[in-house]
């Protein structure tokens, strides 16, 4: 189930995977880009600043845009090697756009040989081979920001016979746990642009 909520205040425990407010791409974690996406910081004007959602956001978020056919325009990604087995919800802050539309995957990769990486095959797309890849899809909504606010367990294994098939994302016996975020863009039609900004992204208790 996925919860959309306007409230931008929290109190819970987090951990804070990026927020974008060193004003360059990372802010002490390390991003890559594929495809088409194309990524920038930028600041957040005072309409977006006094938006309830955007009190935490502050003074930066990530503009992602880009084109395609055929559905796809491409994403970026993160490494994180977190023992993530306490966590429950991953939370992400969404700006959208009234004229574009789009979906979001969100894709985390746990270590399910324990070897701290993740093998995958260049020819067929990257597709880990021996760890578990885990999905959930989030709509673009309209102008302003959004916080989504997904529980880990409405991640569904998109690999199914690759890795142990467990969302076990902790890192005992030498497991790295949860090495991996990636985000993908999915056009809202089969041809078009894409345009949104992230902010705050964080796995919460």
């Amino acid at each position: 189930m996925l919860v959309l909520s306007s409230n931008c205040l929290a109190n819970f425990s987090f951990y804070l995977i990026d927020n974008f407010e060193s004003g360059v791409t990372g802010g002490g974690t390390r991003w890559w880009g594929f495809d088409n996406l194309k990524t920038e910081i930028v600041e957040n004007d005072p309409i977006i600043q006094n938006d309830l959602v955007a009190e935490s956001c502050g003074k930066y978020s990530l503009h992602l845009s880009g084109s395609g056919d055929d559905w796809y325009v491409g994403g970026l990604g993160t490494d994180i090697g977190l023992d993530a087995s306490g966590y429950t919800r991953f939370q992400i802050d969404v700006y959208g756009h009234n004229q574009f539309k789009g979906k979001l995957l969100i894709q985390f990769f746990e270590d399910d040989n324990s070897n701290r990486s993740i093998e995958q095959d260049s020819e067929k797309n990257y597709e880990p081979t021996k760890d578990d890849k885990w999905e959930a899809e989030v709509n673009i909504l309209g102008q302003g920001f959004t916080r989504v606010s997904i529980p880990l367990s409405a991640f569904r294994d998109v690999n199914p016979g690759v890795g142990n098939d467990k969302w076990d994302p902790d890192q005992k016996d030498g497991s790295g746990g949860l090495l991996k975020l990636q985000l993908v863009a999915i056009l809202g039609e089969q041809k078009g642009k894409i345009d949104f900004r992230i902010d705050n992204l964080l796995l919460s208790y």
